[in-house]
C-alpha cells in the first residue's frame, strides 16, 4: 500500500509539473512582490520551493534537522535556444531573499542580459530565518548563505544546494556544464568564493562583490576545504573602500566593531598567490560618469570612482581582476542610486558601471576545459 501511495504521489507531482503555468515546470509559485524602493521592474522569473536533505551529520546537528526548506528564483528566457545554456547564479546578502537581490540590488539587469545572450539566471536564497540571525526586522523568506562560516565535514550545505538546483534545471533544459558562473553581494559574494574553493568541478568563474573575504589559506578559510582545481577558477572581485559592514582594511568595521576582517587587498593577494598569478598588472581608473554618488558624511567625497587592476593570466588561462570602489558603501554598483533612507546605514552605490554587465562580460571570457 505504501509503495502504491508513493507511485500515486509521483504521478500527481509529474502531472502538476506538466500543467505548470511557469516556463520552468518545477516552479510552484510566483515571486514575492518586493515593496517598490527602486527603479526598474520585478523579476519575471518564478520560485521553486523544495526540501533539501542533509547527509552531513555536522551540518544536520547545527541545523537541528536532517532536512531544510529551500527556495530559489529562476529566470529562463523565452528565446532560449536548443543548444546547452550557461547558468549564472546570483546570491544575496545576509537576511535578504532572492526577490530583493533580483529587484532592489541588481535591478533585474541579469534578466535583460539573459534575454540578449541566452543564459539562465538563478537567484539563490539562504537557509531560512529560523537558522540565521541579522540586524533589523526579518525580511519575508530571507535567509543566510553562511559559506565557510558553517562547520561541515563533506561540502558546504549551500554547495550541495547549488548542485541540486542544477540537477533540477537539467530535467527540462540543456545546461552547459562548462559555463556555470556565480556572483553575489556580501554573504552572497562569500558564497561565490566558497563555490570556487569547494566546487571547482562546477564553476568556471566567480565574481564576488563586497564579499565575505573567504580565502584559500589562513584563518579566513574557516570551515571550508580547498578542492583540486580551485586554483584555476577565474575571479573578478570588487571591494568597497568605504564599506561600513565588511572592512576594506584589516580589522573591524563600523557595523561589526568586534569583527576581525583580513583586509580586502590581503584577500586579493592570498587568492592571487594560490592561483599562481604573478607579473605586473594593468591598472586603470574607469570613467567617473556620475557625480554625487558617494555618501559624503562617511566618505568625505562627493563622487565615487572605481580603480581596476587586471593581472596577467595564469598558466591555465585563469584570471584575477580586482576592482576597488572608492567612496562607495556596501552596495551593488549600477546606474540607479540607493534610496536615500538607506544611505546612513549602507552608504551610496557607485553609478559609473553596472556590475552585472561587468560580471557577465568577465564570465564570457571563461569556460571549463
Amino acid at each position: 500500500m505504501r509503495n502504491l501511495i508513493l507511485v500515486l504521489c509521483g504521478l500527481l507531482s509529474s502531472l502538476s509539473a506538466q500543467n505548470s503555468p511557469f516556463r520552468f515546470k518545477q516552479c510552484n509559485e510566483s515571486p514575492w512582490a518586493v515593496p517598490r524602493q527602486a527603479e526598474g521592474q520585478q523579476s519575471r522569473g518564478c520560485i521553486v520551493n523544495f526540501v533539501q536533505s542533509i547527509s552531513d551529520a555536522t551540518i544536520a546537528n547545527q541545523l537541528g534537522s536532517n532536512q531544510v526548506q529551500r527556495r530559489y528564483l529562476v529566470y529562463v528566457p523565452e528565446n532560449l535556444p536548443a543548444a546547452p545554456a550557461p547558468v549564472v547564479f546570483v546570491f544575496p546578502g545576509k537576511g535578504v531573499n532572492a526577490e530583493i537581490m533580483a529587484y532592489n540590488e541588481t535591478h533585474t539587469r541579469f534578466e535583460t542580459l539573459a534575454d540578449r545572450d541566452h543564459f539562465i539566471v538563478v537567484y539563490g536564497n539562504g537557509i531560512p530565518a529560523a537558522s540565521a540571525t541579522w540586524e533589523g526586522p526579518p525580511i519575508p523568506m530571507g535567509g543566510f548563505l553562511q559559506g565557510c562560516l558553517m562547520d561541515h565535514t563533506t561540502e558546504g550545505v549551500d554547495v550541495s544546494y547549488v548542485r541540486l538546483i542544477l540537477n533540477q534545471l537539467a530535467t527540462q533544459f540543456k545546461i552547459d556544464r562548462k559555463r556555470i558562473y556565480a556572483t553575489g553581494e556580501s554573504a552572497g559574494g562569500g558564497m561565490s568564493f566558497e563555490l570556487a574553493l569547494e566546487a571547482p568541478d562546477l564553476v568556471a568563474a566567480v565574481a564576488p562583490e563586497v564579499p565575505l573575504p573567504f580565502q584559500p589559506s589562513g584563518i579566513w578559510l574557516h570551515h571550508c576545504t580547498t578542492h583540486q582545481g580551485y586554483q584555476n577558477i577565474s575571479i573578478l572581485m570588487l571591494a568597497a573602500a568605504d564599506d561600513p559592514f565588511i572592512a576594506y582594511n584589516a580589522g573591524n568595521s563600523r557595523w561589526y566593531p568586534d569583527a576581525h576582517y583580513p583586509g580586502m587587498e590581503a584577500t586579493r593577494d592570498n587568492w592571487r598567490n594560490a592561483m599562481g598569478i604573478q607579473g605586473k598588472p594593468i591598472i586603470d581608473t574607469l570613467p567617473d560618469l556620475v557625480q554625487d554618488d558617494s555618501y559624503e558624511p562617511d566618505t568625505h567625497l562627493k563622487s565615487s570612482s572605481i580603480e581596476r587592476t587586471r593581472y596577467p593570466q595564469g598558466e591555465n588561462g585563469q584570471e584575477f581582476w580586482y576592482l576597488k570602489a572608492i567612496g562607495m558603501g556596501h552596495r551593488w554598483p549600477n546606474p540607479s542610486q540607493t534610496p536615500s533612507i538607506l544611505w546612513e546605514k549602507f552608504g551610496k552605490t557607485n553609478q559609473d558601471i553596472d556590475f552585472a554587465d561587468m560580471a557577465w562580460d568577465f564570465f564570457k571570457r571563461h569556460a571549463k576545459h
